[in-house]
């Protein structure tokens, strides 16, 4: 049986009927996205791994659970946000975590390096824009866990409100007004070390 052409629901139903390639199959089929989500999430390329290994093994257990209340992948995401926020509650506050410039960025089709648009900027302009993307990665990894969530979801990930509530399992009144109080937080803490940078510079 030719498995890459089957639905995510008929491949659950393989596996759910003893053929293990189907669960490979799903594996492949959103290894990347998973690893993305959880990237984003961890700010941490360690943790991300972690993160979608964990995941993943949650949904072999369980996958016998699902029953189709909402799209395969929205419960797959759904599992990986909750494990995300589990693993945040359990060490009640993570370090900050230092995000390397020169660390290459997880896509679908592989990691890139990081790059700069070319338009030949001089070496001062160049260290501001790196420094300015610094100091944003800083900013997100220090929200709180459920803002980052639906920051990572809405802005990053591009999902619609609709499906951020089914993620997340909440309405969607309170998916708008979470992600409007997370860029609210997100705008203070981008301010605050803006100013601190600034006292810096002066010393």
């Amino acid at each position: 049986m030719q498995l890459a052409g089957l639905t995510d629901e008929h491949l659950v139903e393989e596996f759910l009927q003893g053929n293990l390639a189907a669960f490979e199959e799903l594996v492949s089929r959103y290894e990347q996205k998973v690893f993305q989500l959880a990237y984003r999430l961890s700010c941490n390329l360690d943790d991300a791994s972690d993160l979608a290994q964990e995941a993943f093994l949650k949904v072999y257990r369980s996958l016998g659970q699902w029953r189709g209340k909402a799209t395969f992948s929205t419960w797959l995401y759904r599992i990986v946000t909750n494990t995300f926020l589990d693993d945040m509650r359990k060490r009640k506050r993570r370090p900050l975590v230092a995000v390397s410039l020169d660390a290459s960025i997880p896509t679908e089709d592989g990691e890139v390096t990081r790059e700069f648009p070319s338009t030949d900027p001089g070496p001062e302009q160049e260290y501001l824009q790196r420094e300015l993307q610094q100091i944003v990665l800083t900013a997100l990894a220090e929200l709180e866990p459920d803002y980052r969530v639906v920051l990572t979801l809405r802005d990053i990930q591009g999902h619609t409100y609709e499906e951020i509530a089914q993620i997340t399992q909440l309405n969607i009144g309170t998916v708008k007004s979470r992600i409007s109080r997370a860029r609210a937080a997100l705008r203070k803490k981008l301010l605050e070390m803006e100013q601190y940078v600034a006292l810096v510079r002066q010393k």
